[in-house]
């Protein structure tokens, strides 16, 4: 039998459970119904929810909450990972008179004369530039300060972002934004997530070095500083760095991010070749990475794959418009092939080929990807010829194919009646 849902319930709940729904829902309210479930983790870590600040923790604790119903997932991701979620509707006014009764965070929507401010431990900020002003009004019990900006375009960070010690997680929309200056990073050293997908920066201050609390960075593209060496250390919280630019993959910046789990590198991918081939394996913790070609070029970007040295964890590994060479020395044979070679890829499960129009073949060798559950292609418009291997491998349950010919096609129909594989083609009916 279901139990009511009341205060009473959550009186005895398990704190943490009661604080992280209490949470998630405050995330996403007023302005949104669902959350992305990345931002939902780095707001959980940057609160203390999660002991050992892992997003893989943090993704079991969303888990049992959905288990629970009182979280909804709304979409899911390639090897079925949850992308975004949202409360259930039956939650959400208890949801509410827990969080405010408990002086648990404070919204400047829900008192918007001041009336609750004093002792509050949490203030969260979110789409009013209005609210960021009375931040100052605030008492000394507080201990932490979410500011979510990311709706607003502004033209400049705002004037006193840099003063606020206590900031936890910022979030902000500046497309004209180029660099990060010393004054902005100086003082935020309890920063845990610094999230401005829309600002492409080509300069950050060396100040970068010593926010050593650092977790979740998030840019359109962002060119890190070579470390300074003096008074400075190896950020070893980083665990997330969404895009870097390929001329930051140099050993001594990559082997200062120890911990570094999450990594999406877009730029000239084939001017950096020799850089980023030897580097990446100084990662020696990193589960998943995204290589994005985007080359001043007009031809595609060219990257010999038999040069890298992957690291050994991968788990996730995403190829997007990027030409792939097994030998630059001879383009008519190889240059429209990949080549996986034997036993390569121990611990792959996904594995997204993305926008890769010049494929035309595929192999694998003996063992290689012998854990892959998740296999897409979007497109494969050219691909005529794919490796018997992945059909021998026992844990792929996912194959999502997009506008292949009608030689592959074919071929696929074979495989699609036998559920194991999860074959699906689109567009649909083709």
């Amino acid at each position: 039998m279901e139990k009511p849902l009341g205060l009473w319930y959550f009186k005895y709940c398990r704190l943490p459970f009661c604080l992280k729904l209490c949470f998630l829902y405050l995330s996403v309210f007023p302005a949104h119904l669902e959350i992305s479930t990345r931002q939902l983790y780095q707001l959980w870590i940057a609160e203390g929810f999660i002991p050992d600040n892992s997003e893989a923790t943090a993704e079991k604790d969303l888990e049992l909450l959905i288990n629970r119903g009182f979280v909804d997932t709304r979409k899911r991701g390639a090897g079925g990972t949850i992308n975004t979620c949202s409360v259930h509707g039956r939650c959400r006014p208890v949801l509410l008179s827990v969080a405010f009764e408990a002086k648990f965070v404070f919204f400047p929507f829900g008192d918007p004369k001041g009336k609750s401010r004093k002792n509050v431990k949490r203030i969260n900020v979110f789409e009013k530039q209005s609210d960021f002003a009375h931040l100052d009004d605030y008492d000394s019990h507080m201990h932490s300060l979410v500011l979510d900006l990311g709706s607003l375009v502004l033209i400049h960070y705002l004037s006193g972002i840099e003063n606020l010690f206590l900031l936890r997680y910022l979030k902000l929309n500046i497309p004209s934004l180029k660099s990060l200056p010393s004054p902005l990073l100086s003082n935020l050293l309890n920063l845990y997530t610094l999230d401005m997908p829309f600002s492409y920066i080509d300069h950050t201050a060396d100040e970068f070095w010593k926010m050593n609390n650092l977790r979740h960075l998030n840019f359109g593209s962002i060119t890190l500083p070579a470390h300074p060496r003096k008074y400075c250390r190896s950020l070893e919280n980083l665990n997330f760095i969404s895009a870097l630019h390929p001329c930051c993959c140099t050993e001594d910046i990559l082997g200062r991010l120890p911990n570094l789990r999450n990594l999406r590198i877009w730029g000239d991918l084939s001017y950096y070749q020799s850089l980023l081939s030897q580097s990446l394996c100084t990662l020696t913790c990193l589960e998943s990475l995204k290589l994005v070609s985007e080359s001043k070029m007009p031809t595609l970007s060219k990257i010999v794959l038999v040069e890298y040295q992957f690291p050994p964890r991968l788990t996730h590994l995403s190829f997007s418009n990027t030409e792939l060479m097994e030998d630059p020395k001879s383009r008519a044979s190889s240059s429209r092939k990949l080549t996986c070679g034997s036993d390569g890829f121990p611990n792959l499960k996904v594995l997204h080929l993305k926008s890769m129009l010049w494929l035309e073949e595929w192999t694998m060798g003996i063992g290689a990807m012998p854990k892959l559950e998740c296999l897409i292609i979007n497109p494969c418009a050219y691909l005529k010829k794919m490796p018997e291997q992945p059909w021998c491998i026992k844990s792929l349950n996912k194959f999502n194919c997009w506008w292949p010919q009608l030689e592959l096609r074919q071929k696929l129909r074979e495989f699609e009646d036998k559920e194991q594989y999860g074959i699906q083609l689109y567009p649909y009916g083709i």
